[in-house]
């Protein structure tokens, strides 16, 4: 039997994308993206340091990669969310998209910092050729809910709209994720209140 310094290294052709993928997601959930590596990846996998470059050009690719899958499930959770409301309305839905974004960022703190924090090279301006379908998701829901006249605001001032209110929702997920959000003693969920202030401010009309 091979003791653990003389296993029998995998042959290229046995490895999948998908293996390398989800070993590089462990990695840069236990390390961040600096502890990420070919070399790394390979140890793990138990393959040659060559293996993983059949399937991508360099590691900026397979980084291009890890954001694409992130941006998918992201996606799906926030199409999820807003699927399960029977409302109607669209701050509802806004709320359940919140929620879910905030879950999966807290769920995927080192992927969430690559796709939307990071600036590895411009690698996630690379991978998100237009703009990310997870923020046009969100914007589409805010425009419905300006159709609606739910969101009583002239309908061409619905991107500026859904912009500050994916500022404000990204904000809080990064104050959680540095330590600096702290709810006051009776407060309630961060994410609840934002969309409640949300919900009086935009429907309220000046004359």
């Amino acid at each position: 039997m091979l003791d653990a310094h003389h296993k029998q290294r995998r042959i290229r052709n046995s490895l999948s994308r998908e293996e390398i993928r989800d070993v590089s997601l462990l990695i840069l959930k236990e390390e961040g993206l600096e502890g990420l590596s070919m070399r790394k990846i390979a140890n793990r996998l138990g393959c040659s340091v060559a293996s993983p470059y059949s399937y991508y050009e360099s590691q900026i690719d397979l980084v291009k990669d890890l954001i694409r899958t992130g941006e998918d499930e992201l996606l799906s959770m926030l199409k999820k969310a807003s699927s399960e409301v029977d409302t109607g309305s669209a701050f509802d839905q806004l709320a359940a998209i919140a929620r879910a974004y905030f879950q999966f960022a807290s769920n995927n703190r080192e992927l969430h910092k690559v796709m939307f924090v990071t600036d590895y090279g411009g690698v996630h301006r690379k991978a998100f050729p237009q703009l990310p379908k997870s923020y046009r998701f969100f914007l589409e829901t805010v425009r419905i809910g300006f159709d609606s006249g739910e969101i009583p605001y002239p309908k061409n001032e619905y991107p500026a709209i859904a912009r500050l209110m994916w500022s404000w929702m990204y904000g809080v997920i990064v104050l959680d994720m540095t330590g600096m959000l702290r709810k006051r003693k009776g407060a309630g969920n961060p994410i609840e209140e934002g969309i409640s202030y949300f919900k009086k401010l935009l429907k309220k009309q000046t004359t």
